[in-house]
């Protein structure tokens, strides 16, 4: 696994103790995302009608300004924050007009906790734009908190001792953005892309022929690779260890599976063999991983975090200057 770095301004877990399987999506640029934040504003207000926002036109003068300030109607973990800062630098060029572009003021920082009734963000500038951009903003800040508070609340049930790893099953366009939500919670990156590491699983055994012709493939053509192993069985567990890859993923056991499995990789550590770090898979809720209590250090990869996550309660209120 590559060494820990990231944004350590994120008030979360600290970093030596999250295993992230590639360099962890520790900050947003613009590069991350302006495709899917230009499509969001398209998709909004697309060109060729007569006006963006017929309504907001209609009752609004240009010229008039007014001041917005997010506010939360539940508790939760903030994140989204640079996302809107470049929503906004996006949305002023589209218009041709830097002067149609917010003014962000942040009382709170991604990572940061929060409680209902805080302030997070004020805005300030046109009236016409604050209410363009309000759903946009709710969007994108409703969501990766949602995933942020979903993935602290996980961290806290699961304990000091077990890694919360995000997964790939994030919607097409979002993943580096999910990805930094589960940062931002104090969540442990998978894999980003798939050139991240190799991972066999049990689709490639299974067309390999075998777990063991599999990783010589993989090991041939990519001997310095971080190299994952999916197993299902302890006879498969068996048959993996010897070959030493990076980390070995317990695919769908629970409790009494996993200590059988935990004592044969202390087995053969004891015999003189290289431990992998272990990754748990299957279906984990973060109601379930007390079921992990007392096992040691280990991952558990969800897909959960990402896939079930929901809008958090953000409101935008706003009034004129």
């Amino acid at each position: 696994m590559k060494p820990n770095s990231g944004d350590s301004a994120v008030n979360q877990r600290a970093e030596t103790d999250r295993p992230h399987y590639t360099s962890p999506v520790g900050n947003i640029i613009r590069a991350d995302c302006e495709d899917l934040l230009r499509a969001a504003l398209i998709e909004d207000a697309p060109p060729g009608w007569p006006t963006a926002d017929p309504t907001t036109e209609a009752i609004f003068a240009a010229e008039e300004r007014a001041r917005a300030r997010l506010i939360p109607r539940e508790s939760g973990v903030l994140c989204g924050v640079p996302v809107i800062r470049i929503l906004n630098e996006i949305f002023g060029e589209m218009q041709s007009d830097a002067q149609q572009a917010l003014q962000i003021e942040t009382r709170k920082a991604d990572g940061d906790a929060f409680a209902p009734g805080e302030v997070l963000l004020e805005l300030e500038g046109p009236l016409r734009a604050l209410l363009r951009l309000e759903r946009p903003i709710l969007n994108f800040l409703q969501y990766l908190s949602g995933i942020a508070t979903t993935t602290a609340e996980t961290v806290r049930l699961a304990g000091p001792e077990v890694a919360v790893l995000d997964t790939r099953k994030t919607l097409p366009g979002y993943r580096r953005l999910a990805k930094y939500a589960v940062y931002c919670g104090g969540g442990t990156n998978h894999r980003i892309h798939l050139s991240d590491m190799a991972m066999i699983k049990d689709n490639h055994v299974a067309a390999a022929g075998g777990v063991t012709a599999a990783v010589n493939a993989v090991r041939r053509h990519n001997p310095d690779l971080p190299l994952n192993v999916e197993v299902d069985t302890l006879e498969q567990l068996a048959e993996v260890l010897p070959l030493e890859p990076d980390v070995i993923l317990l695919d769908n056991m629970r409790r009494e599976r996993i200590e059988q499995a935990l004592a044969q990789v202390k087995a053969y550590q004891e015999g003189g063999g290289r431990a992998p770090f272990i990754e748990l898979s299957g279906g984990w809720k973060p109601d379930e991983l007390g079921q992990l209590k007392g096992l040691g250090r280990l991952g558990v990869s969800m897909g959960f975090l990402t896939h079930t996550t929901r809008f958090l309660d953000l409101s935008l209120d706003i009034a004129s200057t």
